[in-house]
């Protein structure tokens, strides 16, 4: 299982082969991973490693020479019955896409985060930067 950067039109041409007759939305989402320590993970499904700050993942990725970090996203998908339908409750139809034998699969949001928590380790544990700049 990888969680992997794909094209939009990937993941939508997929998601309509596994829910047909459905609208599909492309909605991508930042990994929340309530209740973890701040530091650096290496996480199974990811082939870097990421840090953990203010429960979002982030990745280092190089800018003009300079190390920047962005939050990591996962690409998901709501799957609504009609497309004008209004969500109240999106947990059952918000789902992560990933990769397994180079096929796109998905699974709901949710679950991919809880997942994903028991297929990480702490490498360092970091001190919490204040966003205040004190």
């Amino acid at each position: 299982m990888r969680i992997t950067a794909l094209s939009d039109e990937q993941v939508l041409a997929a998601a309509q082969k596994q829910f047909p007759d459905k609208a599909i939305l492309s909605e991508p989402s930042d990994i929340y991973l309530k209740g973890k320590k701040t530091g650096r993970y290496r996480v199974d499904w990811l082939d870097h490693d990421v840090y953990i700050s203010t429960e979002y993942a982030y990745e280092d990725r190089s800018i003009n020479g300079n190390k920047t970090r962005y939050k990591v996203s996962v690409p998901c998908v709501l799957v609504k019955k009609h497309p004008h339908d209004i969500v109240y409750d999106s947990r059952d139809i918000y789902f992560a896409a990933y990769t397994e034998n180079d096929e796109i699969c998905f699974m709901r949001y949710v679950d991919l985060i809880e997942e994903l928590g028991k297929h990480m380790d702490l490498l360092e544990e970091l001190e919490p930067v204040s966003q205040c700049g004190f």
